[in-house]
């Protein structure tokens, strides 16, 4: 007679089990005082905490990594070598360089630098003179770089993702979301 009882007691008790540990799931177990988060499981995609993703906020230095996409885009493209050389402007110098108490890597006004000094600047020491003398040197101006970041943030799918300078610095205009931060 125990044999009958157990398997029926045995089955209600793992129900109870079961609704016990998935009630917990339901409810958010996750506070933060952010403004903006976005959490996701790497290996599924499943998002497992978000808190208004799709509001727009400034880049910051995340700008220096849409930089970098395009300068390696061009430099797997041949566009540019790790040997070509551009010249540090009045800009460069003034708006990410030492007179700017900005990040920078300290290039000399009117200074050639080669592509890949500028790019260990930029990934090393987040420099804004090297982000600035690479849009320079690669599109003649800033305002044009920074309008093919915003054309590459459309091809890498960043639909809300804009650009209007390459450092990151506040600018108006410039916005992504941390939900495309994760792209």
């Amino acid at each position: 007679m125990q044999l009958r009882i157990l398997p029926p007691f045995a089955s209600l008790l793992g129900l109870v089990l079961a609704l016990l540990c998935a009630a917990p799931a339901g409810a958010q177990l996750f506070e933060t005082k952010a403004t903006q988060a976005f959490m996701i499981d790497v290996d599924t995609g499943t998002v497992l905490f978000a808190k208004d993703p799709d509001k727009p906020i400034p880049p910051a230095s995340m700008a220096k990594l849409m930089t970098m996409e395009v300068v390696f885009n061009a430099l797997k493209a041949k566009r540019i070598t790790l040997d070509d050389t551009f010249v540090v402007s009045e800009n460069a110098w003034r708006t990410g360089g030492a007179p700017s108490g900005t990040s920078t890597m300290f290039a000399k006004l009117k200074s050639e630098v080669r592509v890949e000094d500028l790019i260990q600047g930029v990934t090393v020491q987040a420099a804004n003179d090297g982000c600035i003398v690479l849009a320079e040197g690669m599109a003649g101006s800033e305002a044009n770089f920074a309008a093919q970041m915003t054309d590459r943030a459309r091809q890498l799918g960043l639909s809300k993702s804009t650009f209007v300078n390459s450092t990151g610095l506040p600018a108006d205009g410039q916005q992504t979301t941390v939900r495309e931060l994760k792209m």
